[in-house]
């Protein structure tokens, strides 16, 4: 019985040893979590991308969650979720002001503050996050003060929270005041300069911060990086919530309805304006617009077909440019730098869209004004070739140009069938199967 115990007692400190092991491992793994907001506006995307990388990183024990930012600011209830978030964090959370150039700005300046610890660049800057309109302009007067109170509020409770100087810190929102890293740094607002995520992790280590569930001292000199992308679903949407790109799909929803209307049957232009329609409006309504700059564009549009059709001699035209280009400016007026259109951008789309009403719209007009016998009229009694079932509609090809037709006789016509153009109505030919 004794020898028995003898025996067992060497697996017993075994078994100890990597049980201490395994529990060591579990409480603190050697791994720092890294997301990147690379010159990207804080909007629900963003909110989606941070929040999601931040729990990622709590569940694997990370030493700390570092968030490298570039940002303009952005929409204030996706930053109020993420600081948050970054409050209630069971590990460290570092925000990283770079690269050089970089910005912490508006709404990107609080949610830094939300963070353990704020690290900047030489050469990047934090601040101006005084509170403006959604959709743009500054807010009317008589809820301004209350709702820059509430965020000064806000912001003085993060500094509170996190060592920081809340006087300082509220002048981000009352005075919109900018500071340098080095400013930063010398009024103890950032923690740490420091030019590469290298350096970073090397004066990271060993720093003890507070966290939601305890204190946490970090070790991160040798520590594995681990970096997070956005998902594809959250970069098509950031790409999707660019004012560019919002006024770029709102032109080709233009020209493709345009198009459809002036050539009925075309099919694919009517389809693509549809989805960049709905595409465009999604994007403006995330971007807040400004109802006063969608009126004006839809105004520029109205004006631009008008012309076609009246004798203005291109005054409705100019008219139009001017609206779009002015509806333009005023869709996103006052939003966080970054959140604005291209003024190349906005004078480049409405000269193409002027062009394109007067090219596309003028060759419609043309041709329905062709007197008869000449033009498509000559059409009558070709032979074409159906490329689609004509039941009673569909298309034909003729004189090498697609046509929409309609099926004017009593035999069934299937795509391939040879048929003929017995007489035309508008842009459509009527045609009867040939024998």
């Amino acid at each position: 019985m004794y020898n028995r115990k003898i025996l067992l007692l060497p697996l017993l400190i075994s078994l100890m040893f990597f049980h201490a092991r395994v529990t060591h491992a579990q409480s603190s793994s050697s791994e720092v979590y890294v997301a990147t907001l690379a010159n990207q506006p804080i909007m629900p995307p963003t909110k989606d991308y941070l929040i999601g990388a931040l729990h990622r990183a709590e569940a694997n024990n990370a030493q700390c969650f570092i968030v490298q930012m570039d940002t303009p600011g952005g929409d204030g209830e996706s930053m109020r979720d993420i600081a948050q978030a970054f409050l209630l964090s069971t590990i460290p959370v570092v925000v990283y002001v770079t690269p050089e150039g970089a910005r912490a700005a508006s709404a990107g300046a609080i949610i830094a503050l939300s963070a353990n610890l704020i690290a900047m660049t030489p050469g990047t800057n934090i601040g101006a996050s005084h509170p403006v309109m959604e959709g743009g302009g500054n807010l009317p007067s008589d809820i301004r003060k209350k709702v820059t109170n509430d965020m000064a509020a806000f912001v003085r409770n993060l500094a509170e929270k996190r060592g920081k100087n809340p006087k300082l810190s509220e002048e981000f929102v009352i005075k919109s005041i900018s500071l340098t890293a080095n400013e930063a740094y010398q009024r103890k607002l950032a923690d740490i300069l420091s030019p590469t995520l290298s350096d970073l992790l090397r004066q990271l280590n060993g720093r003890k911060v507070d966290t939601y569930s305890g204190a946490k001292t970090m070790q991160t000199l040798n520590a594995k990086v681990v970096n997070i992308p956005l998902s594809p679903w959250q970069a098509a949407l950031l790409f999707l919530f660019n004012p560019n790109v919002a006024l770029i799909l709102g032109a080709i929803a233009f020209y493709g309805i345009i198009t459809e209307i002036s050539h009925p049957g075309a099919i694919f232009p009517g389809v693509a304006g549809a989805i960049a329609l709905v595409l465009s409006l999604y994007a403006l309504a995330a971007l807040n617009a400004n109802i006063a700059g969608v009126a004006l564009l839809l105004l520029a549009a109205v004006l631009f077909v008008i012309d076609v059709y009246a004798v203005t001699h291109g005054v409705l035209t100019i008219g139009g440019i001017i609206c779009f280009v002015t509806g333009s400016l005023m869709l996103f007026n006052g939003s966080p730098e970054g959140m604005s259109p291209s003024l190349s951008v906005i004078i480049t789309l409405a000269l193409v869209s002027a062009l394109f009403s007067v090219v596309v719209l003028g060759s419609a007009l043309r041709l329905r004004r062709r007197p008869a016998g000449s033009g498509p009229e000559t059409l009558i009694g070709k032979f074409a070739n159906a490329r689609t079932d004509i039941n009673p509609k569909g298309r034909v090809f003729v004189d090498g140009s697609y046509w929409s037709a309609e099926n004017a006789g009593e035999d069934a016509i299937k795509s391939g069938d040879r048929v003929k153009v017995v007489s035309r109505e508008g842009l459509t030919l009527r045609v009867i199967k040939s024998l």
